[in-house]
């Protein structure tokens, strides 16, 4: 069992009444014991209980239902996470812990919702179940990750946001809007800026003497790919070097052929789309015997872990998961509580990771 399902467990205890107010506790080993977990993830849930004041702990005496929790009232929210990606990378996990963990100071608790694989007939189909799951849990919001890397994907997210819509369930958009750039959905959106991001990274290739940028993405990308693009191709037209369609490219970076075709064309600086491409086309060069950062250089976008585990450290884009997180919930308490507001698009700022990937060919 999860940490957060056995915070959601003890939490609703608690405010039915199991223990009394000033009752002692059950200790971490009893608690270890009934949820077959170690004492060090319940350790974590009890100060998460107390840091949202329903309990009191005390060294050397034990842990006692607090005199002054907050008791459940109307205004307690219920918050969903309709979020495809988990598990898929490493981005989603980071940010939908933090929601989870920063909510109770919000008197609110978090439903994970439940998301099928990607294959089957009637994935539209599984998707508004999963969704319609959410909504008869009573969820007052959803932090709704746009379905992407699928076909038809805008329409799939359609579907899924008019269930909530429907039963006038709030939403919050994480990392992207499902309306193609640069249509808005009417939803609030939190990200990165990525076309700042884009701009970024491009720029920094130039700072490394770099002439001609070249970028990759793959087919049914992330609508985030677009702007990381349209950032890319402003810092080449401000610096007189593009964009040119010649410098851009789709397709499979598992396929050594389609990669080497891309070295023949004269690709030698590559920004991809994210950091899976990128680690995906640095495994094909490996194949065909390019040298990394000698003859190709490289980068991605979110800094995953294995960008910095890599044979060769993949100069990325990293993610600032937990302000993600923190602007997120942020944003759906005002909405909840003041749903008049107008939409609005939050961008944050990413942060530059240099690595070996696109190191100078001067300081190998």
């Amino acid at each position: 069992m999860k940490s957060n399902d056995i915070y959601s467990d003890l939490l609703t205890q608690i405010e039915r009444g199991t223990w009394a107010v000033g009752d002692q506790f059950p200790t971490e080993r009893v608690l270890a014991e009934r949820y077959d977990v170690s004492r060090p993830t319940i350790s974590r849930v009890l100060n998460r209980l107390r840091d949202s004041g329903h309990l009191t702990r005390l060294v050397g005496a034990g842990t006692f239902v607090a005199t002054d929790h907050p008791a459940p009232s109307a205004k307690s929210k219920s918050l969903g996470l309709f979020i495809p990606g988990l598990g898929k990378g490493e981005i989603f996990e980071p940010i939908c812990a933090h929601i989870a963990q920063m909510s109770a100071r919000h008197d609110a608790t978090v439903i994970w919702g439940s998301i099928p694989a990607e294959s089957g007939t009637n994935r539209v189909e599984m998707l508004v179940q999963s969704a319609q799951r959410l909504v008869k849990n009573g969820v007052d919001g959803v932090f709704m990750q746009p379905i992407e890397r699928e076909e038809n994907a805008e329409a799939k997210n359609r579907a899924v946001a008019e269930v909530f819509e429907n039963a006038s369930i709030k939403i919050v958009l994480l990392d992207a809007d499902y309306s193609p750039y640069p249509k808005r959905s009417g939803h609030d959106m939190v990200g990165i800026d990525n076309i700042a991001s884009g701009f970024s990274l491009c720029q920094h290739f130039m700072d490394q003497g770099a002439r001609r940028i070249d970028f990759l993405w793959q087919e049914f990308t992330a609508e985030t790919c677009s702007q990381r693009l349209i950032g890319y191709r402003e810092a080449l037209f401000r610096a007189g070097l593009g964009p040119s369609p010649e410098f851009e490219h789709q397709g499979d970076p598992r396929d050594p052929e389609f990669v080497e075709s891309l070295v023949k064309a004269g690709v030698t600086d590559l920004i991809c789309s994210n950091d899976e491409t990128a680690a995906l086309t640095m495994q094909s060069l490996d194949r065909l015997g390019i040298n990394i950062p000698g003859q190709f250089r490289i980068a991605g976008f979110d800094d995953v872990k294995y960008a910095r585990l890599a044979r060769v450290p993949l100069t990325t884009i990293r993610q600032p998961c937990e302000e993600i997180a923190a602007v997120a919930l942020k944003t759906m308490i005002e909405r909840i509580e003041t749903p008049d507001l107008a939409a609005r698009l939050i961008l944050i700022g990413s942060t530059l990771c240099a690595r070996t990937s696109t190191q100078r060919k001067s300081q190998e």
